[in-house]
Order: C-alpha cells, then structure tokens, then sequence
C-alpha cells in the first residue's frame, strides 16, 4: 500500500463507520415505531354508546265537540284545541294533524275525490304534496269534520278513525 492511497481507505473506513452508526439510529427508529404500533393495535376498542330510541307507542285520541276519535302516536304534542279543532304537531314542529268540525253544507268540491277512509266512513280527499285533507260528515251531529293529517300518519288514522 501507498502512502498516497492510505488517507482514501482512512476516508472510506471513516465513511463505512458513519454508514453504520447512521443504520443504527435508523433501526431505533423503526422499532420504536413499531413498539409504537404494536401497543396502539393492542388496545381494545372502547364500546360507543348507542342513542336509546324510545318505543313507538299509540294513544286513543277523543274530541268530544265533533264526536270522533283515532290513534295518534305518543310523540305529537297537543299545541291548540277548543271545542271545534285541535292541532298536534311533531318533535320537528311541523303541524301534523289537523282537526276541525263545523255545521256547514256537505258538498263535494271541484278540486275534492269521493274515496272510503274505512269500512263505515266515506270522505271528500283533497291532495297535496305531503299531506291529504278528508272533509266527513258525521251523521249524528250532522257536523262536517276537516281532517288535515301528514301522509305518513295516514294508514294509523284510516284504520281507527271511529265517531262517537
């Protein structure tokens, strides 16, 4: 060996140490990172709490001033009622079911179909996007009721619809 080429193998031997304490540091690294990982995945999922949803339940709804009565779910609120209507709406406050009565002619509308809410009461229906309006005529009273009921309540109120 020359002396020339000795102060390059001291340079290489200089360079292969730093390669190696630079690998080592690395791998600290990763496997502190690893450790890491390994404790994060070992953890057990924490159970999530799921919202408790209150059951569905009916009452028999009666008003006596126009004589007839039907279901309504337990989660309407009674905002208005007299002797002549009442209103209930939702948890969201959009008016859900309208009622009212009153001594009027019974004469189908131009805008009004003849349909059977059930077996015994036949109605004038009137249409809209998210609502349908019966208008009845309870013979005993000889009142005209105005129903104004939310579709998605419609099915509960022609099955229990009932005059007194």
């Amino acid at each position: 060996m020359s002396k020339r080429s000795l102060p390059y193998f001291f340079l290489a031997f200089l360079f292969a140490i730093l390669l190696f304490i630079l690998g080592i540091r690395y791998g600290q690294r990763v496997e502190l990172a690893n450790k890491t990982i390994h404790y994060l995945i070992s953890i057990p999922p924490t159970p999530t709490l799921q919202p408790t949803i209150m059951p569905l339940s009916f009452s028999d709804y009666t008003h006596s001033g126009c004589s007839v009565s039907f279901l309504i779910p337990n989660n309407l609120e009674k905002t208005k009622e007299s002797s002549t209507s009442a209103i209930f709406i939702d948890s969201k406050k959009l008016l859900t079911i309208a009622l009212s009565c009153e001594k009027k002619p019974y004469i189908m509308l131009k805008t009004e179909r003849s349909v059977n809410i059930n077996k015994n009461i036949r109605a004038f229906e009137t249409e809209t996007k998210d609502t349908i309006s019966y208008r009845l005529f309870h013979p005993a009273t000889g009142k005209v009721i105005t129903l104004t009921i939310l579709k998605q309540y419609l099915p509960l109120m022609q099955k229990s619809i009932s005059f007194q």
